[in-house]
């Protein structure tokens, strides 16, 4: 026969049980510590600050105060206990709060107030504007003046004859055509047609000749005092280019021609000739 063995489901359970037990007494003892705690934290207050608002103030501050408010108040009465100074009445709904004292400002001394400079205009002085107005007239020269300084400007004036040596004369013309009567300027222009005549017959354009060209036109040359062309027009053309570039071309072959003779030059810087010049493939310039 067998040993009995030993009862080994027992020992667990009292293991479980004693465990159980010592795990909820840790819990209790913990959640009393917690509450302690919380207790003691909740009984402490912040210290809290009361002021009042009174409705009168002393000058002088009290030794000792029992109370704070905007303003110093000595403490009065004839009652032996300790009360709140009396506050002012509540203000009514939509009134505004009254505004604070504003501090005053000493007054300066008088020795300081002297030294300020105050501008002021008397009442009847004039604005700026009439007085920039007066100024502006009496600026302005009375009759005097003004004939002073006109006498100043007609002696400081330049003498007209210097300035009339110094600047140089426009060129003095004389215009002659084929009409003119006069004997001098006559005899001249005959002279000098008959010149062009010559040139213009010994340089006649051979392809004008070969097409058989004829034309007048009209032409103005300026003749200077030496016998020198100066400008050469052709104020009516012939209709053909090529007869008064030729024109133009013997004209200025010609050149120079004979000088002005001294009882012209006496009259006239410049001889403009105008003259109607007839070009033909048979008679040739005439």
């Amino acid at each position: 026969m067998y040993a009995a063995a030993p009862p080994r489901t027992a020992n667990v359970e009292v293991l479980s049980l004693a465990l159980v037990v010592a795990v909820v007494a840790h819990v209790l003892v913990i959640t009393q510590l917690h509450v302690d705690w919380m207790s003691s934290g909740s009984g402490e207050q912040a210290p809290s600050l009361d002021v009042i608002l009174v409705d009168s103030a002393s000058e002088q501050a009290p030794e000792e105060a029992d109370f704070l408010a905007q303003a110093n108040q000595q403490g009065g009465g004839d009652n032996p206990d300790l009360e709140r100074p009396s506050e002012p009445p509540p203000l009514e709904a939509g009134a505004p709060p009254e505004p604070a004292p504003q501090p005053v400002e000493a007054e300066p001394d008088r020795a300081d107030r002297a030294d300020e400079v105050v501008a002021t205009r008397a009442p009847d002085a004039p604005t700026p504007e009439a007085a920039r107005e007066q100024a502006a007239e009496d600026a302005l020269p009375d009759a005097q003046e003004l004939l002073a300084q006109t006498r100043e400007r007609v002696t400081a004036a330049p003498d007209p004859l210097a300035f009339e040596r110094v600047t140089p004369k426009r060129p003095r013309r004389k215009f002659v055509t084929a009409n003119t009567r006069e004997h001098l300027y006559a005899a001249y222009m005959r002279a000098w047609v008959g010149k062009v005549e010559r040139v213009g017959n010994m340089n006649y354009p051979e392809q004008a000749r070969r097409q058989g060209l004829d034309g007048s036109l009209v032409l103005s040359v300026d003749v200077l005092a030496d016998g020198s062309i100066e400008r050469v027009q052709v104020l009516r053309s012939s209709g053909h280019d090529l007869l008064d570039e030729a024109a133009v071309r013997i004209v200025r072959l010609g050149a120079p021609y004979a000088p002005l003779p001294d009882d012209i030059r006496a009259e006239t810087d410049i001889l403009t000739i105008t003259r109607t010049w007839q070009f033909s493939a048979r008679a040739g310039l005439n």
